[in-house]
């Protein structure tokens, strides 16, 4: 029989103890865990992952705007992406700083401006989207009190949509560039009285009108109804895309804002 050398005892006794992890390289993964809506439709989703030893970080679920080929045809989009995931540095900022970042993928395409565009349909998408978050948080070192919603424009929309179907599960929402609206283009109050989750509300400088106001308004109707909120005016860079330069500021302020745990 074999004996065990001292310094192996060592080696079998840290990884075994729950505070000596093995350190996990960043990684990106490809819908790691399957999730199908309610329609029947597998859905799809990229998890980055930083790297570390460290258990139950923060969660970060990005959406993007809406997105279509043919806007590059009408003059008043043709400046206009949609800020999908590699525009924002968020892929970087949150491996630098440890946070679990969530970026699911559009499932059903419509007509917008008479584009064939991807976003986010409400009806067809929340369903889906939440069994994505779900799955993460229940399979990965999520920390279930730090689980944030960011997106631009019709992804800002989708998020304030989850929030407002689950108050007590998210801790806070980055709002860019849209509001709480219903399809009538109403600013919607909140399911339930605050303070749940924090709001940051924030517009760019020469965003379109009818979003600063749609921000303004939001913003108002939440702090009215006890929510802890901001809103950030004004912000690079000019038109209507994610303000990548102020990640560092949306983090601070998604965790002052969000419910202390």
């Amino acid at each position: 029989m074999k004996k065990i050398r001292p310094w192996m005892g060592l080696l079998i006794l840290a990884l075994t103890l729950p505070g000596c992890r093995p350190f996990q390289p960043a990684k990106v993964l490809e819908t790691p865990y399957p999730v199908v809506d309610d329609s029947g439709n597998p859905r799809e989703y990229r998890l980055f992952l930083p790297e570390g030893r460290e258990r139950r970080r923060p969660l970060l679920v990005y959406f993007h705007g809406v997105i279509s080929p043919g806007f590059k045809k009408l003059p008043g989009l043709k400046n206009y992406t949609g800020s999908p995931i590699e525009e924002t540095g968020l892929i970087a900022f949150c491996r630098s700083r440890g946070i679990i970042l969530l970026v699911p993928t559009a499932r059903y395409e419509y007509t917008f401006l008479d584009c064939l565009s991807v976003g986010w349909l409400i009806d067809k998408e929340i369903g889906g989207v939440e069994k994505i978050i779900d799955a993460v948080i229940a399979h990965s070192d999520v920390d279930p009190g730090r689980v944030y919603l960011a997106g631009l424009s019709a992804g800002a929309g989708i998020s304030h949509y989850l929030a407002n179907r689950r108050p007590h599960f998210y801790n806070a929402i980055l709002s860019h560039g849209q509001a709480y609206l219903n399809q009538e283009g109403e600013v919607l109050s909140p399911a339930e009285k605050g303070p749940q989750f924090g709001v940051v509300f924030c517009y760019n400088l020469g965003d379109y009108e009818n979003i600063i106001r749609f921000c303004i308004d939001s913003e108002r109707v939440y702090r009215e109804n006890g929510y802890r909120t901001i809103l950030l005016r004004d912000l690079p860079p000019r038109g209507h895309a994610w303000s990548s330069a102020n990640n560092e500021r949306f983090w601070k302020l998604l965790n002052r804002l969000g419910r202390q745990n």
